[in-house]
């Protein structure tokens, strides 16, 4: 019995349920990898760190193409000596296990250099969005206890280092390594890799040469350290930094395993390196088989088109703006895109499923399930399942990953066809929420299983359907509502853009859904119209009582989640609710109605 299929079946023993119930699980899993013949290779990563990772890859690949940038070209080991370079530089500013260093960067070779350089010698890298707000970076470099941070200098889309200086004056008149001021006492050294201009005197300037004979210094032999501190996105609360250790390797090679990738294939990527999406369950997942990046700098449909023709490309992420601007692109049917295989699309909608198998006409249309703090993806199917399976189901289980369906109230484990909330238990969980002990503590359990806060149930087959946050479901009239059901049915009708549904409490009854709604240019929507269609199609219980429209929704920066926290704050100040505390925030001019 392999270790995945032992996993499963520890699971199962946990249940307290029927002997019969017991049973059906493991039977069902072993029937879902045996009868179809899916052996799980050995995983050449497992122990490895970041240095340990790389060299390894140097030693199978190390002349081919790791990564193409513009006009630039790197082979594997440029990648290494890159890497080499910048674990010098900080270790020549005193920098040493254990220390923080946050990334502020665009996409940009630099910002893998220096991810890649920082960890193997052991400093934690924070991996900060750079479409946040000053006041947001501030909370995020203070919370991490950030010594230092690496930012674009002049030439950028915007003056990162002047938003800097507001929060810590030294900045601008201090000394670089004792920059700590302001908002951020705890900041020694900001890092810019382009010339800062002549205002800073307490900036790094790493545009300048490197200094000769810079020793590299030791590197990290411990897999279970911590190497990323990656922040959540703040749908639902104030972001918080996941710990992830040198494990990022192994699960890197577990997720490319059922699409099959090798030497031979090609990523095209334009979405934030900041993101876990694009490190974890991107770049690392072709590198450790000796696959190629194609990096953009921010996702443009024309460049695409022109990278996927040019470069070959087979694998690429697809959130559901991408998948419309690469259709309605004027070059769309006059570029070859034929070398696609693999689209992980970010959507469970249908109708976003269907336009990239069919109108794309990429045969490996993929989802999976995953977050953060289960580095990226726990369940994903085998890239050449049937279609139906790729579009109903989120796959199986990684291996050596537990995932159970567990009763949102009492933690009981569930059978097959049952929603609860998805927990997750393995090498890949994080280590912790970075200075956060009690939400640490009410997410991982003494077991170690992970509760993630979404719902979902597994099928008969042994897959796993995503349903939705569980935070995001709401009762009406007794009945459990997925705001996604809905949702789908009002994004059916060509007027709307999108939509998003919550729920929020209401005096004598459980709850009552609102539904916002973003019309297409040049279209028109009536309440009235939409509610009548709507009660059409749905049971009563799921109507929305009220729909807002809207000509924005509040997006998380870069990412672009829409942040339903802000849509119940608004849905509660415009119908006089009180909702809790830490929803009850002041958001003023957070939304604006449709014009």
């Amino acid at each position: 019995m392999n270790r995945t299929c032992q996993s499963i079946a520890a699971l199962a023993m946990e249940d307290q349920s029927s002997e019969r119930s017991i049973k059906s699980k493991i039977s069902t899993y072993f029937k879902a990898f045996d009868e179809e013949n899916l052996p799980l290779p050995s995983n050449p990563f497992t122990g490895l760190t970041y240095a340990k990772s790389i060299a390894e890859i140097v030693r199978l690949y190390g002349d081919r193409e790791a990564l193409v940038f513009r006009d630039h070209r790197y082979t594997f080991r440029d990648l290494q000596n890159e890497a080499d370079l910048m674990s010098a530089r900080f270790a020549a500013l005193g920098l040493k296990r254990g220390d923080h260093v946050s990334i502020l960067l665009p996409n940009r070779p630099e910002f893998l250099w220096c991810w890649l350089g920082a960890a193997q010698m052991g400093l934690v890298v924070v991996m900060i969005n750079t479409r946040l707000k000053g006041e947001e970076i501030a909370y995020q470099l203070d919370q991490s206890d950030s010594c230092a941070v690496i930012v674009p200098g002049q030439g950028a889309f915007r003056d990162f280092i002047g938003e800097i200086g507001e929060l810590a004056p030294a900045v601008r008149t201090g000394k670089a390594g004792e920059l700590g001021s302001g908002r951020l006492p705890k900041l020694r050294w900001v890092i810019a890799l382009d010339h800062p201009g002549n205002d800073y005197s307490g900036v790094t300037d790493w545009s300048l040469p490197t200094e000769p004979g810079l020793d590299l210094p030791d590197m990290v032999d411990d897999v279970n350290c911590a190497g990323i501190i990656g922040y959540s996105s703040g749908t639902t609360a104030l972001p918080k930094g996941a710990v992830l250790s040198h494990q990022v390797w192994r699960k890197a090679w577990d997720i490319g395993t059922p699409v099959d990738f090798t030497e031979n294939d090609c990523l095209y990527m334009a979405i934030p390196l900041f993101g876990s999406m694009a490190t974890m369950n991107g770049a690392m997942t072709l590198w450790v088989r000796g696959g190629k990046v194609v990096l953009g700098e921010q996702f443009d449909a024309g460049a695409c088109l022109r990278a996927i023709e040019h470069e070959r490309v087979t694998v690429m992420h697809l959130l559901p703006p991408i998948v419309r601007q690469l259709l309605d692109h004027p070059d769309f049917q006059e570029r070859d895109h034929s070398s696609l295989r693999i689209g992980y699309v970010l959507s469970i909608d249908p109708d976003v499923l269907d336009a990239v198998s069919d109108r794309l006409g990429i045969p490996g249309m993929m989802t999976g399930y995953g977050l953060t703090e289960t580095s990226t993806v726990l369940t994903r199917n085998r890239w050449d399942d049937p279609r139906e399976v790729r579009h109903a189901t989120q796959g199986r289980p990684l291996p050596d990953i537990e995932v159970s369906i567990r009763d949102p109230q009492n933690g009981e484990p569930l059978s097959a066809g049952e929603t609860g909330e998805i927990w997750a238990r393995g090498y890949c969980n994080m280590l912790e929420y970075y200075k956060k002990p009690e939400e640490t503590a009410k997410t991982l359990t003494p077991e170690g299983w992970l509760r993630t806060g979404d719902l979902g149930f597994f099928r008969e087959d042994g897959r796993l359907v995503f349903v939705g946050r569980h935070g995001e479901g709401y009762k009406s009239r007794g009945f459990n509502v997925a705001p996604s059901e809905i949702e789908h049915a009002i994004n059916a009708r060509v007027e709307v853009e999108a939509s998003a549904v919550v729920g929020i409490p209401w005096p004598g009854e459980n709850d009552i859904g609102i539904a916002y709604v973003k019309l297409r240019p040049r279209h028109e929507l009536s309440e009235d119209t939409l509610l009548s269609d709507l009660k059409s199609r749905l049971a009563s219980y799921k109507l929305p009582r009220h729909v807002y429209f809207i000509d924005e929704f509040p997006l998380t920066s870069g990412t672009g989640k829409i942040q339903k926290y802000k849509l119940r704050a608004d849905a509660a100040e415009r119908l006089g609710v009180t909702l809790e505390p830490t929803l009850a925030r002041n958001l003023q001019g957070s939304l604006q109605p449709a014009s």
